[in-house]
């Protein structure tokens, strides 16, 4: 047992020695010498320090390049599985992770919790270490990205893998703070799910007091405000309410503003919304390093469309459940708005609707699209599952696979925070003056009208819930959102449906139709610890079931 524990450590150095040569985005990598790779030189040597800490940054899991068993990246996104989406591609794991016909042997995106802790454990290392640096200034900004990569990373772990609770069993992840020892008991229970919320507050207040502001640091790299922002973002999480729109605060009207076009916004890079985002750069990184042309554009473009080697792959499709979440223009619902022509469904909804989605006869790489039934993309061997495709981050001057795409993945953005701050705000004293101002900031951006004043909490919680639905589209949130405002079974055991569309001459008709029944059972508000790591850790019990 020994020896196999003292060859887990040497892997684990080899590891760490590998990370030290990892490309990364131009402004957060300066390479050493691979033969100069000591640890002393690591320590002692700010460049070598900074190497170590970039390396984290880069392999930090982003809904453009998550691990997919190894050989892939970032095949469809989380929002693949919620009633806002489903994929194009059936033979990903995406199917049983929208259903839970899964086992712990074979978890949808369960390489995961390996990423998550051997980061852990790197940025363990760095915080352990980063005090033989003589340069305080430059010790103290790292230590503080330091704190901040590692509370990232646990609130990650914890969003996929945990779950809020009420006594009982413990529902956290296992807590590790600091790198471990052949002395070491490697039996690591899970927390409770407090214990993992207050460690990562605890790291982000010490991050806090040693991180630059966004204008005295690189793009990319951890700020005051990223610290600020996913405290935020962990305690409404957690429920504390006051806390949560205390921390959200803390960002409002400081170094951050909203970017004044929604389709734009998540191309261009480093633009004065983004908080946090992970950082591509063809050709030194992009979405799937090692396999020059792929990446989000290939994967989510319809295979009418021809690259130069090939054609897209269809990719992560809205559904008609999300498009029919759009108010019109008026601020009114679908079903209550003047505006609404069910013969002409796609006008006069709110704007983001089409610098979100691709709809019948919307323009999109140049040319208007045929999703109708005999059209270019309306057979289903253009993967046309519901009607729709996505516009969403797309570089549409892009020629498909003549170079991998390197659009930034936005982990946080000002919208967020604003969203963040209204839901906490709301929960914790009712729907203030503050909580219009902070929906309709992001409503005026869009081109919408404010909210109608004098909503109750619960009216204002419900449009709250919807503003996050439209705004924060496929950016990986109603994965999580649904599960932890306790709405995923009501969402997801039933139908979604997509928009059928016939067209005569010049007549079109569109019918809404069942295009897949989904089941959510209760254990799906989690995702299961990977078997091959409770062999390894058998104290790390699953839960709810699993």
């Amino acid at each position: 047992m020994k020896k196999n524990l003292e060859n887990l450590i040497k892997l684990g150095c080899v590891w760490m020695c590998l990370a030290l040569n990892l490309s990364c985005e131009k402004d957060l990598l300066n390479q050493l010498p691979k033969d100069s790779l000591t640890e002393e030189l690591v320590w002692t040597d700010k460049q070598g320090a900074l190497q170590f800490v970039n390396a984290i940054y880069g392999n930090m899991p982003s809904g453009f390049d998550r691990n997919y068993g190894g050989w892939a990246k970032g095949l469809y996104i989380l929002d693949g599985a919620t009633d806002d989406g489903d994929v194009s591609m059936g033979w990903t794991h995406s199917n049983q992770l929208q259903t839970g016909d899964f086992l712990p042997s074979n978890v949808p995106w369960g390489e995961t919790w390996a990423d998550y802790y051997n980061l852990i454990r790197k940025a363990n290392s760095a915080l352990e270490n980063l005090d033989r640096l003589e340069d305080e200034s430059f010790r103290n900004t790292l230590k503080g990205e330091a704190y901040f990569l590692r509370a990232f990373m646990y609130h990650e772990l914890l969003r996929l893998y945990g779950i809020k609770s009420e006594g009982g069993e413990p529902t956290g992840v296992p807590l590790i703070d600091k790198s471990l020892t052949l002395e070491d008991d490697f039996a690591i229970p899970r927390a409770s799910y407090d214990e993992i919320v207050d460690f990562i507050i605890s790291d982000l207040d010490e991050a806090l007091g040693l991180l630059p502001t966004v204008g005295e640091t690189d793009a990319g790299r951890a700020t005051v405000g990223a610290a600020n922002a996913l405290k935020s973002r962990v305690l409404l999480y957690a429920e504390r309410w006051a806390d949560a729109a205390e921390a959200a605060n803390e960002v409002i009207g400081t170094d951050y503003s909203l970017f004044p076009d929604y389709r734009t916004l998540f191309l261009t890079k480093n633009n004065e919304e983004i908080i946090y985002a992970k950082k591509f750069q063809f050709p030194d990184k992009h979405h799937h390093s090692g396999k020059s042309g792929s990446g989000w554009d290939v994967y989510n473009t319809p295979n009418t469309f021809k690259g130069t080697s090939d054609a897209g792959w269809g990719g992560n499709l809205p559904t008609q459940n999300f498009v029919d979440a759009y108010d019109m223009i008026d601020g009114e619902p679908q079903e209550e708005s003047p505006l609404f022509d069910p013969n002409n469904p796609f006008e006069n909804l709110d704007p983001r609707f089409k610098a979100t989605v691709v709809h019948d006869g919307a323009m999109f790489r140049g040319r208007e699209m045929e999703l109708y039934e005999g059209g270019l993309e309306g057979s289903p061997d253009a993967f046309m599952n519901t009607g729709y495709f996505l516009r969403k981050f797309h570089d549409e001057d892009l020629i498909i696979y003549s170079k991998s795409s390197d659009q930034d993945w936005i982990f946080m953005r000002y919208a967020e925070v604003l969203l963040n701050y209204a839901e906490a705000q709301n929960e914790a004293s009712g729907p203030d003056g503050t909580v219009y101002d902070a929906i309709n900031l992001i409503r005026n951006r869009a081109g919408m009208p404010n909210l109608q004043t004098g909503l109750t909490k619960e009216q204002m919680r419900q449009k709250i819930r919807n503003e996050r639905r439209i705004e924060l589209a496929f950016e990986e949130h109603r994965f999580f959102d649904i599960r932890r405002w306790g709405i995923a079974e009501d969402l997801l055991n039933g139908p979604l449906y997509g928009m059928r569309i016939e067209k005569d001459g010049d007549n079109y008709t569109y019918t809404k139709f069942e295009f897949e029944t989904r089941t959510f059972p209760s254990k799906l508000y989690v995702l299961p610890i990977p078997q091959n790591e409770i062999d390894k850790n058998p104290a790390a019990k699953q839960i709810l079931g699993w």
